[in-house]
């Protein structure tokens, strides 16, 4: 990491080549919620409400070619894990044709040709998680070892989430039998192997939701505690440069000092907390809007001119020192 901290601007018109050797040394782990896939696609392809269902191959197709798209991007600025819940246990109570499609697109994920160059070019391993005792039998063992793309080792690995059941309970049976076998409690790194086939998976890094804060499976199982949360207002499938950029810079650059002493910061920084803390004393981050049939996000922070604008320090009399 360089000493000087580059400005978001700057960093934004740095090349990919430049930010991959910035971010690629991090190993970081990011997730992405990429929920709102179908609402992008209305947004994109029609003028009125579709009249059927006629159009979720070309949808599944679409989302199938921003991912290997996404995934591209995430390579080519050094993103090293990349975990994408793509199923949970509550899919079943939705549309029955939306989740027949669902269920081919996973195992689209293994063989659609834009996704298999993408794996190879940007040399990803492709690896399952979660319980698939629900999923039908015909694909599971191909989820349980999908095919290797790359020779040697990998540079990225993307973990697709497939929890069919609550990863509470998996976690726990699996547990449960290592103990049974080794007859004492796994360990962290057992567990990490036994539920991701690693056992040197660090807590999650970043998460990257979708139009309003919250991490529903998001934030993988057993990988939570220091994760930072970025919510993009279109689903993250379709995800910028720009975006993706902002987010890097915010992640490695904008770091509170946990260690702080906030006797010795500088004077300056409590005169901004006065006027920050004067302009938002009634916002709430992460509240929504409804219309007639979708929430949006709502605008929320105030932020005040003074805020970069030069603040001269306070000056202090020598006797309020005890001088």
């Amino acid at each position: 990491m360089p000493s000087m901290m580059p400005s978001k601007e700057d960093f934004i018109g740095l090349t990919s080549d430049h930010i991959y050797d910035l971010v690629y040394e991090q190993r970081l782990n990011m997730s992405l919620l990429l929920n709102g896939t179908r609402r992008w696609y209305i947004a994109e392809y029609f003028d009125a409400p579709p009249k059927d269902n006629s159009y979720f191959q070309h949808y599944l197709e679409m989302t199938l070619v921003k991912l290997s798209q996404l995934l591209t991007m995430l390579a080519e600025h050094g993103v090293y894990r990349v975990f994408i819940p793509v199923y949970s246990w509550h899919q079943p109570q939705r549309n029955a044709e939306a989740h027949k499609f669902l269920l081919k697109g996973i195992q689209a994920l293994l063989g659609y040709p834009a996704l298999v160059e993408t794996y190879k070019r940007s040399r990803w391993e492709v690896r399952f998680y979660g319980d698939m005792t629900s999923f039908p039998h015909s694909f599971v063992g191909a989820l349980q070892n999908p095919p290797r793309y790359t020779a040697g080792e990998p540079e990225h690995i993307v973990y697709f989430g497939v929890d069919g059941d609550s990863p509470h309970n998996n976690a726990y049976k699996m547990a449960y039998d290592f103990g049974q076998k080794w007859g004492h409690a796994p360990t962290r790194e057992d567990m990490m192997e036994l539920y991701y086939g690693d056992r040197d998976i660090g807590p999650l890094d970043i998460l990257v939701g979708f139009s309003r804060i919250y991490s529903r499976m998001g934030i993988p199982h057993l990988l939570e505690g220091e994760e930072s949360i970025y919510v993009t207002a279109v689903t993250p499938l379709v995800m910028s440069e720009h975006s993706l950029r902002s987010i890097l810079h915010d992640y490695l650059y904008n770091r509170h000092d946990v260690g702080r002493d906030y006797q010795n910061i500088h004077p300056n920084e409590i005169q901004r907390l006065k006027q920050f803390y004067e302009a938002n004393k009634n916002t709430v981050i992460g509240l929504t809007r409804k219309y007639e049939d979708l929430i949006y996000p709502i605008p929320a922070i105030q932020w005040p001119d003074a805020m970069d604008n030069p603040i001269a320090e306070p000056q202090y009399p020598n006797a309020a020192f005890g001088d």
